[in-house]
């Protein structure tokens, strides 16, 4: 299958997109999907953003360190495994959270005044058979909640 450059300028898009949008909340688009994972959840583990989210370890601690330091979460050690730490949500970090969802929603409804139910729907099979192919290929686990998606 030969890609084309409509994924290339989409993805560009969708980064301008989001960049506009976080502008006035003072957080970054590297920032923003960390801050949205720990908003929905209250309080999880390193560990475990760190699995369910597709960046590197070093980009997780560095978007961390930098929304600690904002107050908007707080990482505090797992007294349960003092080598690793819990992240939680402060009162600011949930005002940005929900201006953040408002964002990445703002992006999809704009993508779905654009495609019919039908085509939305083979795009994310389409979408979910070439995750699986890569999942695979590198011997994953399936991190992905059906319910969520």
């Amino acid at each position: 299958m030969a890609r084309n450059e409509y994924d290339h300028m989409i993805n560009k898009y969708r980064h301008r997109f989001l960049d506009e949008g976080f502008k006035d909340l003072e957080i970054s688009r590297a920032e923003a999907p960390y801050l949205l994972k720990i908003y929905k959840e209250g309080k999880m583990k390193m560990n475990s953003l760190i699995s369910e989210l597709p960046f590197h370890k070093s980009h997780t601690t560095r978007a961390i360190n930098q929304l600690e330091a904002d107050g908007l979460i707080i990482k505090e050690t797992n007294p349960e495994d003092k080598r690793a730490y819990l992240l939680s949500i402060t009162a600011k970090g949930i005002d940005t959270g929900k201006k953040v969802e408002k964002v990445f929603s703002s992006w999809e409804s704009m993508v779905d005044t654009v495609i019919t139910d039908e085509e939305r729907t083979v795009l994310k099979n389409l979408t979910k058979k070439i995750y699986h192919l890569f999942r695979e290929y590198y011997g994953e686990e399936d991190t992905i909640n059906e319910t969520d998606v």
